[in-house]
């Protein structure tokens, strides 16, 4: 049996379990509390030091990367194909998985913390020493406060984010070919979160997003435009 350590459905986490739930694979759900930074515990950097979600295990192996367990869920899960159809459509399928960690969520990590990160402890802030010495880094820059040309960056970059789906969407309903993928699931979760900061997105982003919406995998995993999210400052990364 599958074991998922997530946070909830939201960013990184929500690809992860709406795949599972597209697929309809059984698992073992363990939801961190974030909130209170139960991810940077002891107990769960033993799956993964760096302190990220979400983790998958698989036959005893903790698999980390968002967008390789997805490719590892749909290449050993085979029901619902979410890979692409053919060479080009899985080129797109991976173009999308790169930019939406390179680019959409290490730019959103930035915009939504200068925007809802929240006060923490000192017993929060001694718990940081625990982190590999580049995220603790990345940490202490956040709860120190995002200078306002970074966070004006990251929100340009959002935009330009929002434009390039538009142009991928532009002769169809998803980003990679004719069918759903998980190129769609992967730059999902990221996207809905625009509005709450204030980010438009063109006609044709809005009409995708309400597709997505209405699947019923979508719908059953949690309405992510409702679900606020803890956001961590790590690249790419929430919680």
């Amino acid at each position: 049996m599958l074991e998922l350590y997530h946070g909830g459905p939201a960013g990184h986490s929500a690809s992860v379990l709406i795949t599972l739930a597209e697929k309809g694979i059984e698992y073992v759900s363990h939801r961190l509390d974030i909130a209170s930074f139960e991810q940077h515990g002891e107990a769960f950097r033993s799956l993964n030091p760096a302190g990220q979600v979400p983790v998958l295990v698989a036959d005893g192996q903790p698999l980390t990367e968002t967008f390789l367990i997805l490719l590892y869920l749909d290449e050993r899960y085979l029901g619902v194909p979410l890979g692409g159809a053919d060479a080009r459509d899985r080129y797109a399928v991976q173009k999308w998985g790169k930019y939406v960690e390179t680019h959409i969520a290490p730019n959103l990590a930035i915009a939504r913390w200068a925007r809802f990160g929240t006060r923490v402890n000192d017993e929060i802030r001694k718990g940081l020493t625990r982190l590999p010495p580049e995220r603790e880094t990345l940490w202490r820059s956040a709860l120190d406060g995002f200078s306002e040309e970074a966070v004006e960056t990251a929100r340009a970059a959002l935009a330009k984010a929002a434009s390039r789906l538009a142009e991928d969407l532009a002769d169809g309903n998803w980003l990679a070919g004719a069918d759903y993928t998980l190129a769609d699931i992967a730059a999902y979760p990221h996207l809905t979160q625009f509005a709450a900061l204030d980010i438009e997105v063109p006609g044709d982003v809005e009409g995708w997003l309400d597709r997505i919406a209405e699947r019923p995998a979508v719908r059953a995993v949690g309405n992510q435009a409702q679900i606020a999210a803890t956001m961590g400052p790590e690249r790419g990364r929430w919680g």
